[in-house]
């Protein structure tokens, strides 16, 4: 048991023993540290995620503050704030199973706290699907001179990150296992979309489907084609090839390299805030 485990607090430990027994591991102390370290995991990659984006952490939130906020329970449960509008607040709760390839959403398009809130407590809605949450381990907003609409785009970004990181990391308690969906293939990524917009998963599908096809056409009629974050894609002339005769490095015989005429080949020029957060992540 690390060091870190060992000094959880009552609190802490309640919450873990809750979240192993419902989490269909066996009943064992074994799955206990499983769990405490999948824990400790979500906690770190949630601090690192609101370091990124400029947010703060705060004890406390009143229900009347137009801010935006971004809350983490105890079980793990992430709770989107929208800024205060009309009397009114989107509200995103996303409840992560450990057994499923995407988040479990409810989206509340104009909700509100029913009371001002605060680390250790429950949070309460005024209204909607979702009437209160676990106690809250962290209250994160965006600094005082943040936009209204940089707020929510700081927050969006942040969810979407953080739901999809802690199904990722309650894969390693379960893996390797023949019942585990895969997390980002083409029906998981529709599934998510479809729950986080009030969509269908059909009407999800097409509009992927149609964004992929139009990207698909900007490139090949030659048009440098944005993807947002991730940067650009392109089509850039390759030069002709002369054959030549070239030895194998596995095998040490030779081998001919036929020759390719001149052609056009898709290429992608990566975003500067795409290589900068690249740089950070620690490869296993």
């Amino acid at each position: 048991m690390s060091d870190e485990i060992r000094g959880f607090s009552a609190t802490v430990r309640s919450h873990l023993k809750k979240i192993t027994r419902s989490s269909g591991l066996p009943d064992t102390e074994e799955s206990f540290q499983k769990m405490a370290s999948v824990w400790l995991e979500k906690r770190r990659l949630f601090e690192e995620q609101i370091r990124a984006l400029d947010m703060v952490e705060i004890e406390s939130f009143a229900s009347d503050d137009p801010r935006g906020a971004l809350l983490l329970s105890y079980s793990g449960s992430l709770i989107s704030l929208g800024t205060l509008s009309g009397g009114g607040r989107r509200v995103e709760y996303a409840s992560i199973s450990l057994r499923a390839d995407v988040p479990d959403l409810v989206v509340m398009d104009s909700s509100g706290l029913a009371g001002d809130i605060r680390i250790d407590s429950e949070a309460q809605f005024s209204s909607g699907q979702v009437r209160s949450t676990s106690s809250l381990l962290k209250i994160v907003v965006c600094p005082a001179e943040v936009s209204p609409e940089e707020q929510e785009k700081r927050i969006r970004e942040a969810t979407i990150f953080l739901t999809n990181g802690f199904v990722k990391i309650n894969r390693t308690v379960l893996s390797p296992g023949p019942s585990l969906p895969d997390q980002f293939n083409s029906k998981a990524i529709v599934a998510y979309l479809a729950k986080k917009n009030g969509l269908t998963q059909k009407q999800a599908r097409q509009i992927m489907t149609d964004y992929l096809t139009m990207i698909e056409s900007g490139v090949l009629l030659g048009e440098r084609v944005p993807l947002g974050k991730i940067g650009r894609l392109y089509l850039k002339k390759r030069p002709p090839r002369k054959a030549r005769v070239v030895v194998n490095p596995a095998t040490g015989k030779k081998m001919t390299i036929q020759a390719r005429p001149e052609e056009a080949v898709p290429k992608i020029s990566f975003s500067r805030s795409l290589k900068s957060r690249a740089r950070q992540v620690e490869l296993g």
